[in-house]
């Protein structure tokens, strides 16, 4: 679903609300290859028309399949989450008419493509640790090698201590 920019001043007296469901997955796949699956996306909204450009106020729901940050097994992900963006020209100057926390998006070629505004929206919004029921749980073995083993961050300050004896003597180096 495209519009221009023209076209909903012209004819966007109402909001315009959007009750849809949009198959991105080509769309989404060929900016992320890591991506496995994703199923269409349901949109609940509107555009809005008003002095500072269009608003476009979303809930999004999507279902994505993504490879475990550990394991690469497929690890199936819901995100459900909410877009409230201002979408304006180019050439618009008035940034000082938005408030400090309004996201504003620049159209250059004056269009607004639906399916853009949600791929780029659930990319920003990966998970940036994804674990499979198991690992999540701790019951998943850590990869291990000659000389290393994977250690998860809080289990990595708590195994080490000890004082590095190089480092002993600074201990008291400020001490009065």
């Amino acid at each position: 679903m495209k519009w221009t920019l023209d076209e909903l001043r012209r004819n966007c007296t109402e909001p315009l609300a959007l009750n849809e469901t949009v198959d991105i997955s080509s769309l989404i796949k060929s900016k992320n290859e890591s991506i496995i699956s994703v199923s269409p996306a349901k949109i609940n909204g509107f555009f809005a028309l008003n002095q500072l450009g269009v608003l476009g106020s979303f809930k999004i729901e999507i279902k994505l399949v993504l490879p475990s940050t550990r394991s690469l097994q497929p690890v199936a992900t819901q995100l459900n989450f909410d877009i409230n963006e201002y979408y304006v020209d180019q050439q618009t100057e008035n940034l000082a008419a938005f408030g400090k926390n309004d996201v504003v998006i620049f159209l250059a070629d004056g269009l607004l493509d639906l399916s853009e505004i949600i791929c780029d929206n659930v990319l920003a919004r990966l998970p940036l640790k994804v674990l499979t029921p198991a690992e999540n749980a701790g019951k998943a073995v850590l990869p291990t090698g000659k000389d290393w083993q994977v250690v998860e961050e809080g289990h990595a300050a708590s195994n080490q201590k000890s004082i590095d004896p190089r480092l002993a003597k600074l201990k008291n180096f400020f001490k009065d």
